[in-house]
């Protein structure tokens, strides 16, 4: 038994439909197997042909009619009886899992190439931070020199006002000595 599936919809290309229903293919038992993109009336579709015994071709017709790639966007799912030659499911395999290969080593290289920038950006980006954690120290040790200075001359004002107090308690005892004498003068007290 042979049967031909035609799948369309808006988003049926590009969205893993051919590996997913190589998949189910296998699943179903099916013997022979094509999947190919094409375009009719401006529509992207999906051609399926697939051989195999009558309850083979009926559960992959159930598979798809019930399942897709998470990202395809199906409109409308036709399927007809098909009388043409169709290649075994294994060598479709073998033929689509180049295909797809062909398809990812582009994607990988330009991937790769991306990572590529991205890691000399982080470096570049770590060259900086280690300056600006240089500068950051030296700003750190100029402080810490600052904060020296600044106990030093703390500790010099305590002493100079000590010193004053000190001294101005006995310039200050001088003159209360010195008014005492003056008032005992003035009274002549001795």
């Amino acid at each position: 038994m042979k049967l031909k599936i035609k799948i369309t919809g808006k988003k049926v290309h590009g969205v893993g439909n051919r590996p997913w229903l190589t998949d189910a293919a296998i699943d179903a038992g099916i013997m022979g197997f094509y999947a190919a993109n094409r375009m009719e009336n401006k529509e992207p579709v999906v051609i399926v042909l697939v051989e195999g015994d009558e309850w083979s071709i009926s559960h992959f017709e159930e598979l798809v009619r019930n399942g897709k790639p998470e990202f395809a966007y199906v409109d409308r799912i036709d399927a007809e009886d098909y009388t043409g030659d169709i290649m075994s499911l294994d060598k479709y395999a073998a033929i689509n899992t180049c295909s797809q290969i062909n398809k990812a080593i582009p994607l990988l290289l330009s991937m790769n190439n991306k990572m590529d920038q991205m890691l000399d950006k982080q470096d570049q980006m770590l060259g900086k931070q280690d300056e600006t954690i240089g500068a950051t120290r030296s700003v750190d040790n100029k402080m810490d020199r600052m904060l020296e200075k600044q106990d030093e001359t703390i500790s010099e004002i305590r002493d100079l006002r000590d010193d004053l107090v000190i001294h101005s308690s006995a310039n200050r005892l001088s003159r209360i000595e010195k008014d005492i004498r003056s008032i005992k003068t003035k009274i002549e007290i001795r």
